[in-house]
């Protein structure tokens, strides 16, 4: 590989190559790709294209402004993420990003809610606000629960974020967009605005069955299944102005950051919106919808839209190791913490909270009100991370602080030996070089207090069953070649495909040779916008790898429209052995259109009831690689292999182009969620 093809890579690229080579990670850009050359001959590296690093890549196509989709959005919580495929990047096998011919199966979007990106522009800014609730009562310190009908508005001051390095900016450049090509290096987010918390006082009308009339305040919500609950709902909203500086790219050359040239973009605005349901029996989180419109001092928007359903990766324990990391994102609930205890000065944590430690302050006044303090550290960050501090001042009788100061800075390289070996490889492998800084001042204005508490453990009679409405494991398959189509709707099933790529040996050459022996395909994606529908397949056997469009122009046979071969570094691992039997692709396609199971994804499925040309539904099969922390990572139930069916779809209405990407688990039948973006002109 030449110089030129090297500089085509990004920096986090060649830091890997380099990593891998066992050679220095530090100097700019053009010391790494030195570096390279003199270390390896041409040839031997394989070119990683940022441009293919994306799951999915829809054709546009125009429609009315009633076609567009009503989907509502993602929370920060998955990122438990967005968070957490961001954390089993460094776990799994690069799953290949091939030519723009081929089926780019990257990292799913929808498993990759805990990147860094995401927990800058959703945890910090969204769900860094807090309930704030003012109530007179005896200066005595103890937690009151929330209430329906609960509403608070609030400021946001004194907010900073701060990314540094070439890594850590490329995660925020990444998720941001367009707004965001022209930094590099370094960026600072300083920002303030006002904010709203509300729990919803629903009628008996907005429950399950109007009868339950205990439960009057909650409202009933689809779960990741399709299943109706009735949930507790919350809301936030942000208006946040915002400043925008940082470093740029070199005027001279294109692909060097300069850090002696300053970029900058005032008077931009962020406004946010998180709407929560958690089931009241259980107490867990259902489902999570976050929206969040960016628009420059231009008048240039763009946003993003995104429902997630619990907990994606299924282990509580990951789940739970996620949201210790992530708690001054949310808002703190003291009376999780404390419950009815009497808060006094010195008081301080026997165990720890969610890996936060505590201690009880000194007493003062905020808002004219009484208030006493708590100061939290997480333990775990400040061994392997850096630091992660708040300071919440309680307010007698009120379930979360009046005030919120929130001081965050992550680097890996503040790591002290007092790290486990198997969390300090984990951080290694996963987070970005750089330094990651946030910091911001929460404080009530005005609140009026609800009136019902929260019905939390109480059951109801119309509760679904364990299995109820859940996709049978009776009815999944074991593969042979592929996961099972089987579909009566699409005249160009992925069996079609197959059969042509495994009896036209002339055509299909080392996909027929791999199907026909120990191969299978590892990705598979149709597209029918032309006027031949085809399909992209991701082939591996035990010998090689490699990708080919099957294109169909009718009868019995078929034509190859394009192949090549991965290999290197882009190579998944051959697991048939880890290939779970999963349920067939159009069951799992008409569950995800389905208007009773996910109404916000009914638009996918045109007049005649079938699925959209436009709209392009595949899979992918991931299979974790071995690694020095896959003991640890054993306990989470990550390792086995997973498959996720995805619909995508592209259009434009007016003088926007949108995109919405939906994601659901192959084995289980378990929603994902979606996600939607919208850019105008």
């Amino acid at each position: 590989m030449d110089e030129d093809e090297l500089s085509n890579l990004t920096v986090a690229a060649l830091k890997k190559r380099l990593k891998e080579e066992g050679l220095s990670t530090t100097g700019k850009k053009a010391d790494l790709i030195s570096r390279l050359l003199d270390s390896r001959d041409e040839g031997d590296l394989i070119l990683d294209d940022d441009d293919d690093d994306v799951i999915l890549d829809p054709e546009p196509a125009s429609i009315d402004d009633e076609e567009i989709l009503e989907a509502e959005v993602f929370e920060a919580e998955i990122i438990e993420a967005e968070d957490t495929e961001q954390f089993e990047k460094g776990q799994q096998d690069a799953v290949a990003r091939l030519s723009t011919e081929n089926v780019l199966v990257s990292k799913p979007w929808f498993k990759d809610g805990t990147t860094i990106a995401t927990i800058l522009v959703v945890l910090i800014l969204a769900g860094a606000g807090g309930w704030w609730y003012f109530n007179e009562s005896a200066t005595v310190y103890q937690i009151d629960p929330s209430r329906y009908g609960d509403d608070l508005q609030f400021t946001v001051s004194d907010g900073q974020l701060k990314a540094e390095g070439d890594e850590m900016v490329e995660y925020v450049r990444d998720t941001m967009g367009e707004a965001l090509d022209q930094v590099c290096g370094r960026l600072q987010i300083d920002f303030q605005g006002t904010g709203s918390s509300s729990i919803t006082d629903g009628e008996l009308t907005d429950l399950k069955d109007p009868g339950d009339s205990k439960l009057k305040g909650a409202v009933m919500a689809n779960g990741p299944y399709g299943r109706t609950w009735n949930t507790v709902e919350s809301n936030l909203e942000y208006d946040l102005s915002a400043d925008l500086s940082g470093y740029t790219w070199s005027a001279i050359n294109p692909d060097s950051c300069s850090t002696n040239t300053a970029w900058s973009a005032n008077n931009n605005q962020l406004d946010v919106e998180v709407k929560r349901w958690t089931e009241i029996t259980e107490q867990d989180l259902l489902r999570s919808d976050s929206k969040i419109q960016f628009t420059d001092s231009e008048g240039q928007e763009s946003s993003i839209e995104a429902s997630t359903f619990g907990n994606i990766i299924g282990s509580d324990a990951f789940s739970d190791l996620v949201g210790e990391i992530l708690l001054p994102m949310h808002p703190v609930d003291l009376y999780d913490i404390f419950g009815v205890t009497i808060l006094e000065e010195g008081a301080t944590h026997t165990q720890p909270y969610q890996g936060w430690g505590w201690q009880i302050g000194s007493t003062s006044t905020i808002g004219g009100q009484d208030a006493i303090q708590v100061r939290m550290h997480h333990i775990e960050i400040g061994k392997c991370l850096g630091r992660a501090e708040m300071v919440l001042w309680a307010i007698p009788g009120q379930p979360l602080p009046a005030k919120q100061v929130v001081d965050v800075m992550i680097d890996k390289s503040m790591q002290t030996s007092s790290c486990s070996f198997t969390l300090s490889e984990a951080i290694d492998l996963v987070y970005p070089d750089g330094t990651l800084v946030a910091k911001y001042t929460l404080e009530q204005t005005a609140f009026k207090r609800g009136s019902d508490l929260l019905d939390w453990k109480e059951t109801y009679a119309t509760r679904p069953m364990p299995g109820e409405g859940v996709p049978s494991e009776e009815d999944r398959e074991i593969w042979a070649t592929h996961m099972w189509d089987n579909s009566t709707e699409r005249s160009f099933t992925l069996e079609k495909a197959v059969t042509c790529v495994t009896t036209d040996a002339d055509a299909f050459g080392p996909a027929h040779t791999a199907l026909n022996g120990d191969g299978y395909i590892f990705a598979a994606k149709d597209d029918r916008t032309g006027m031949d529908p085809v399909w992209n397949l991701s082939w591996i056997s035990s010998a090689e790898a490699g990708w080919v469009r099957v294109t169909w122009p009718g009868g019995e046979n078929c034509f190859n429209s394009g192949d090549g071969q991965i290999s290197g570094e882009d190579k998944p691992e051959h697991a048939r052995e880890r290939i779970p039997s999963t349920h067939r692709l159009a069951l799992l396609e008409t569950r995800m259109t389905s208007e009773n199971y996910y109404p916000d994804l009914s638009g996918l499925v045109a007049s005649n009831g079938q699925l959209r040309n436009d709209v392009n539904v595949g899979y992918t099969l991931l299979v974790p690689d071995d690694n020095a922390v896959s003991d640890w990572l054993d306990d989470f139930d990550i390792l086995d292999g997973r498959v996720t069916v995805y619909l995508e779809r592209s259009w434009t209405s007016g003088n926007t182009e949108y995109t919405l990407q939906a994601g659901m688990d192959g084995e289980t039948g378990r929603m994902a969620g979606w996600i939607i973006t919208a850019t105008s002109a």
